[in-house]
């Protein structure tokens, strides 16, 4: 009987120790004041870089960026190639403006000819201070030039006159450059008895044709 009631004593000890222990494991687990909450997963570096990109706005490079402004810098960036193409057009027809006029007064400057003796090329005494004139003009001109024509009479063959015009424009030259013009500023020619000055068939109408004119060149 004593053994009976101890073994139930044991039994009953025994199921309330396990509900004890039972009850306390459900408190810790699930107690207010320890609420359950899950662990936080912490993003990995690739997903937090990717975030970033995804946040960062693009950069555009400036050659593909939306030309806002393209209307107002074009039109600064013609008007100087156009001022400057003004400027240049404006001093080109300047140029050819003074170079016109310098024309028109050499061709309205008209250098003195000199004449010569029958059958003769040598320059005359009296000749000379033409001469003299011509060349300081040449030398107030620098940018000159000049044609020597040779003329003669109608006496003689055309071959023998056209000889003896060239002889006398090569003498004429030969003169104004012992004077200090420059040979590459003169050119010479013969015209025989090509070109009369006077028309006639006596010595006042030959000794005007028995002449050299110097001629400005455009």
């Amino acid at each position: 009987m004593e053994v009976k009631t101890i073994r139930f004593l044991l039994l009953g000890w025994l199921i309330l120790s396990i509900g004890v222990g039972l009850g306390c494991a459900k408190k810790v687990v699930y107690s207010d004041a320890t609420p359950f909450t899950p662990s936080k997963i912490e993003p990995r570096s690739e997903e937090i870089k990717a975030e970033k990109k995804a946040e960062e706005k693009p950069v555009v490079p400036p050659s593909e960026r939306p030309a806002v402004l393209a209307p107002e810098k074009k039109i600064i960036e013609e008007s100087l190639p156009k001022d400057d193409l003004r400027e240049k057009a404006l001093r080109e027809e300047a140029q050819k403006r003074e170079a016109l006029t310098k024309e028109t007064t050499l061709i309205k400057q008209k250098l003195n000819s000199i004449f010569f003796d029958f059958d003769q090329a040598v320059i005359r005494e009296d000749q000379k201070e033409i001469m003299a004139k011509n060349a300081e003009w040449l030398k107030t001109n620098p940018q000159a030039r000049i044609r020597i024509e040779g003329n003669c009479d109608e006496r003689g063959t055309a071959e023998y006159n056209l000889a003896l015009g060239q002889r006398r424009a090569e003498v004429a030259k030969d003169f104004l450059q012992g004077l200090g013009i420059a040979a590459q500023r003169m050119q010479t020619i013969s015209y025989g008895f090509e070109r009369p000055l006077t028309q006639g068939h006596n010595e006042e109408a030959w000794s005007k044709n028995r002449r050299v004119d110097f001629v400005p060149l455009r």
